[in-house]
């Protein structure tokens, strides 16, 4: 199993409109990074009714078809598909992410077969605290291994 970070953000567009009668419904906006080889990818988590029925990507649709999605039907369950984040373009690859708020857990699982990544990890949530005034820090994290802890 490969190393992983997760860090979330509070969206602070939740909620505005990006068009008519259009509304963004992430609550949480985020980055997935794999060490090694370093890859970076996207997530916005929403419920699970507006990801499943707002799906745009081919390789997400056929996701829909290849999975069984309604285990995660739950209102405390938050929902993203994946999308590759590399030199500012975004590639979707086959891959979600599910945030069960109740129990703080992501699960996460991706495909990206430009990389040879195929894997699946559970991990446990955890708040982030802001020691750094000025200094962006998410809100969530969620890793499998020590991150570099950072001198001030």
């Amino acid at each position: 199993m490969k190393n992983i970070a997760v860090r979330l953000w509070n969206n602070q567009r939740f909620g505005t409109t990006y068009g008519k009668g259009l509304r963004r419904k992430a609550y949480f906006n985020g980055t997935i990074q794999i060490a090694i080889p370093p890859i970076k990818y996207l997530i916005d988590l929403e419920p699970f009714d507006y990801w499943h029925h707002h799906t745009k990507n081919s390789i997400h649709l056929k996701m829909l078809q290849k999975y069984n999605f309604e285990t995660f039907n739950d209102s405390n369950v938050l929902m993203s598909w994946i999308v590759r984040y590399e030199d500012g373009v975004k590639t979707a690859v086959e891959g979600f992410c599910c945030f069960d708020l109740n129990g703080s857990g992501l699960l996460i699982h991706i495909v990206d077969l430009e990389y040879k990544l195929e894997d699946t990890w559970e991990l446990k949530v955890r708040e982030c605290l802001n020691k750094t005034p000025g200094k962006p820090t998410p809100n969530l994290i969620a890793t499998n291994y020590e991150l570099e802890k950072l001198s001030v």
